[in-house]
């Protein structure tokens, strides 16, 4: 049985993004888990054109994410095993943190050079 809903999954990135779907869009898994010792669930996540810009630019491995979209359960055969997958073609990413800082990135965790500081 498979549906659709919206929603929002909160969690961090366990490797990069990458480009899928001819470049046009860009495609990467959020785990989701209610604790240590339960299962993770791993939703996939489909962001399209400036979103799919946004998150090729600013988010990465270790990236804390906020991702908004349709949600749709999946049905699947494979090797004739059954199983669900949870996918989502998200309308909005937000980066809360990145993974590894990246030089001069807007996210980063480097402090402003002193002399950029006015404090009137």
């Amino acid at each position: 049985m498979a549906g659709s809903f919206s929603g929002t999954v909160v969690g961090k990135l366990a490797k990069d993004p990458e480009r899928k779907a001819n470049g046009k869009a860009v495609g990467f898994s959020i785990p989701v888990s209610k604790g240590r010792d339960k299962p993770t669930t791993w939703v996939r996540i489909t962001a399209w054109g400036k979103t799919a810009d946004f998150v090729e630019q600013y988010v990465k491995k270790g990236s804390l994410v906020a991702a908004s979209g349709e949600i749709e359960l999946r049905e699947y055969e494979s090797k004739g095993q059954k199983g669900t997958s949870l996918e989502m073609n998200a309308h909005s990413v937000q980066a809360f943190q990145t993974g590894e800082p990246q030089g001069n990135s807007q996210f980063g965790s480097r402090p402003a050079p002193a002399d950029d500081i006015d404090p009137f």
